[in-house]
């Protein structure tokens, strides 16, 4: 089945698009993406960046705030990131922006598995690699420094000729390592603030957007957690105002607009890799979590 869009956010269709990949403020291959500055990207920006749209990421992303926020929802959580912030996201998360302003302004860091392949992973690189992971960590100015120093570094070897890989990828590295200082610091920080429930809430979450697709009995997750369904119910819904099967049914849901807005399958065939019983019983469901069928949601400019 041929996608229709972009169902995935890689770098091979961000290299693809018709605009000039290596300029003053990016560079872009289909193994390794460096933008400097969004300034003079609006043209990919309004085509692939729809607010509402979620789009699920082929590779990972590093993405430094300079300025203004963004709003998003990433593997079904709401966060918003402002300056002087730095995300780092694994490969395989889903995205969707909610709102970017105008002021806004990143530095951004993108590469395939494929271009670390054979070169010695810090822990923080690896478990990167190995998905699931998401973080903001908020900078002080001399954390901002160091970690501008890093970016600039990485920016001006990129450009050596001939392209040399090997030192790229042992400067990533070792970015990675000096990130694992800036979260080591910011999640002692937030340990001290963090509840116990908020931190099985956290566990709870990873876990809806694995298996929500196939597991959608709360009895699976208090398992997995080791906690009895109704005290992990219980607990859900002190945290975040939603109950267990809220969450499940958005991270279905996310799965369905996914496959709706960028694959050319038929409603009856995206019932079926969502293990719904038949179409009928799949857009019943969509409707009475969206307010809309499938089809209206499709065809949604």
């Amino acid at each position: 089945m041929e996608q229709k869009d972009f169902f995935l956010l890689a770098l091979q269709q961000i290299h693809d698009f018709p605009f000039t990949r290596c300029n003053a403020s990016r560079f872009i291959t289909p193994e390794l993406g460096f933008v400097r500055s969004v300034e003079g990207m609006d043209e990919i920006a309004e085509s692939i960046l729809i607010p509402g749209r979620p789009y699920r990421l082929t590779e990972g992303r590093i993405v430094y705030i300079q300025s203004g926020y963004i709003r998003a929802r990433i593997n079904l959580r709401e966060v918003t990131v402002s300056g002087g912030q730095l995300i780092v996201s694994s490969p395989g998360a889903v995205l969707e922006f909610e709102e970017m302003p105008a002021n806004m302004d990143v530095t951004m860091l993108a590469f395939t598995d494929d271009f670390m392949e054979g070169w010695q992973k810090e822990p923080l690189l690896h478990a990167y690699l190995q998905g699931g992971l998401f973080f903001a960590v908020d900078l002080d100015e001399k954390e901002r420094k160091r970690l501008e120093v890093f970016l600039d570094l990485i920016w001006e070897v990129l450009h050596d000729e001939p392209f040399p890989r090997d030192t790229v990828r042992s400067l990533i590295s070792a970015l990675f390592r000096q990130i694992e200082v800036f979260y080591h610091r910011d999640a002692a920080v937030a340990r001290q603030e963090h509840t116990r429930q908020e931190e099985i809430f956290n566990r709870f979450l990873k876990l809806v957007n694995r298996y929500a697709v196939h597991e959608r009995n709360i009895t699976f997750y208090a398992d997995e957690l080791y906690l009895s369904p109704r005290y992990l119910s219980t607990l859900i819904k002190q945290v975040s105002g939603r109950t267990v099967m809220d969450w499940v049914n958005a991270a279905v849901v996310q799965e369905a607009k996914l496959q709706l807005r960028h694959t050319d399958k038929l409603v009856y065939q995206i019932a079926d890799d969502l293990n719904f019983p038949n179409a009928s019983f799949f857009c019943k469901f969509f409707r009475r979590i969206t307010g809309k069928t499938p089809h209206a949601y499709r065809d949604e400019d």
